[in-house]
C-alpha cells in the first residue's frame, strides 16, 4: 500500500471528526460554543477527500482485474469484508446502547425497508439509519457496483461508468441531510469525486516526480477555498480537482523517496474507517462527561476541544486494533476466495 494514501485517510478522518466536534460543542446541551468553528469548517471536505481516495485506491488495487471476469468474485469479496462486517457490528452495538441508555438524537429504523436500507447500504427508503455518517457508504456501494461491471466486461463497464458520470453532471446536486433519497444516491455530484480519484491514479501511473501536480494542486485548492464562489455551484469541483492533483503529486513524491509517512500516521490511516464510523458516538459521550465534569471552566473551551478530539481518535484506533482488525483477520482465515 502507498503510505501517503494512509496519511490521506488519517487527515480526512481527523478533519471530519474535528468538524463534527465543533458543531456538537455549539449545541446548547454542551455549552453552546462552536469552538474553532472558523478553522474546522473545511473539515467536512474530508468526506470529499475520502471519495477521491476511494477512486484512486480502487483503480490502484483492481486495474489489473479489468475485463477479467474470473476476478469478479474476489473483487466483491474484498469490497464486502472491507465495508460490511465492522459496519454491522458497530451498528448493532450502537442500537443496543441506544435502546438501553438513550440520550441521543440518533434514529433507529422502525420498518423492514428502513432496516434493509441501513444494513445493505442500498437506499430503499428515505428513512434515517443509526450511524448517520454512513450516508457516504451508499455512494461507495454505487461506485463499487459500477466498477464491478468493468471487471466483468471492459466495454460495457466503460459504458456504465459513462452513464454514471453523465447522470451526476446532468443532475449535479448536493442533497441536504434531510433530503437524501434512493434516487439522489445515483444523481449526486459526490459520485464525480470517485472519477477525480481515478484520474489522480492515472496521473500517478504516468510517473514523474510529482512537483508539478503538487504545485498546481495547491494553487487550485487555495483558489477554490479563498476566492469568490463560482457560478452554478461548481466551486466544490475545483476543490476536488485540487485535492486530486495534490494526491497524485504526493504519491509520486513518495515513489521517488521524497516523502516519508511516520508509522503512527499510517496507523491512524489504517484505523480511519473505524474512526469515521465511531467518532460521532465517542464525541457525544465524551462531551457529556466533559459537561458534567465542568471541563470548560477547568480547562477552557479550546483545551476541552482538543482533549475530546484526541480521545476520540485514540478510541477509534483502539476500536480498529482490538475489534476491526481481529474481525477482518478471522473472516479472511475462515472464508478464502481465490
Amino acid at each position: 500500500m502507498i503510505k501517503t494514501l494512509q496519511a490521506g485517510r488519517a487527515l480526512a478522518a481527523i478533519s471530519v471528526a474535528a468538524f463534527h466536534l465543533s458543531i456538537m460543542m455549539g449545541n446548547e446541551r454542551y455549552g453552546g460554543e462552536a469552538v474553532f468553528r472558523e478553522y474546522t469548517k473545511l473539515g467536512n471536505k474530508g468526506v470529499d477527500f475520502f471519495f477521491v481516495l476511494s477512486g484512486f485506491i480502487i483503480l490502484f488495487s483492481h486495474l489489473k482485474d479489468v475485463d477479467r471476469p474470473e476476478f469478479f468474485s474476489k473483487y466483491i469479496y474484498r469490497r464486502f469484508i472491507r465495508l460490511f462486517p465492522i459496519y454491522w457490528l458497530y451498528t448493532f452495538v450502537f442500537v443496543l446502547v441506544l435502546k438501553l441508555v438513550g440520550g441521543t438524537d440518533a434514529k433507529i429504523p422502525d420498518t423492514f425497508a428502513d432496516w434493509l436500507t441501513a444494513l445493505t447500504l442500498i437506499r430503499f427508503t428515505n428513512g434515517d439509519f443509526p450511524l448517520s455518517q454512513a450516508w457516504t457508504l451508499f455512494h461507495e456501494i454505487a461506485f463499487y457496483a459500477v466498477f464491478s461491471v468493468l471487471i466483468i466486461n471492459r466495454r460495457i463497464g466503460l459504458f456504465i461508468l459513462g452513464i454514471f458520470i453523465f447522470v451526476a453532471i446532468i443532475f449535479y446536486q448536493y442533497p441536504d441531510d434531510d433530503a437524501r433519497t434512493p434516487l439522489n444516491v445515483y444523481t449526486a455530484a459526490y459520485n464525480l469525486y470517485f472519477v477525480f480519484g481515478m484520474g489522480a491514479f492515472w496521473l500517478y501511473s504516468k510517473g514523474g516526480k510529482g512537483i508539478f501536480e503538487l504545485t498546481l494542486g495547491l494553487f487550485v485548492s487555495f483558489a477554490a477555498i479563498y476566492t469568490m464562489p463560482l457560478p452554478l455551484n461548481i466551486s466544490p469541483l475545483f476543490l476536488v480537482l485540487g485535492l486530486s492533483l495534490l494526491l497524485s503529486g504526493v504519491t509520486k513524491l513518495e515513489s521517488i523517496g521524497w516523502v516519508y509517512v511516520p508509522t503512527y500516521i499510517a496507523f491512524i490511516g489504517d484505523a480511519s474507517y473505524s474512526i469515521y464510523l465511531t467518532h460521532l458516538n465517542f464525541e457525544g459521550t465524551l462531551l457529556k462527561i466533559a459537561t458534567k465534569a465542568d471541563f470548560k471552566n477547568v480547562l477552557g473551551s479550546g483545551a476541552t476541544f482538543f482533549v475530546v478530539l484526541i480521545s476520540t481518535i485514540i478510541l477509534g484506533c483502539f476500536a480498529y486494533y482490538f475489534v476491526e482488525k481481529p474481525l477482518l483477520l478471522s473472516i479472511k482465515q475462515r472464508i478464502r476466495i481465490h
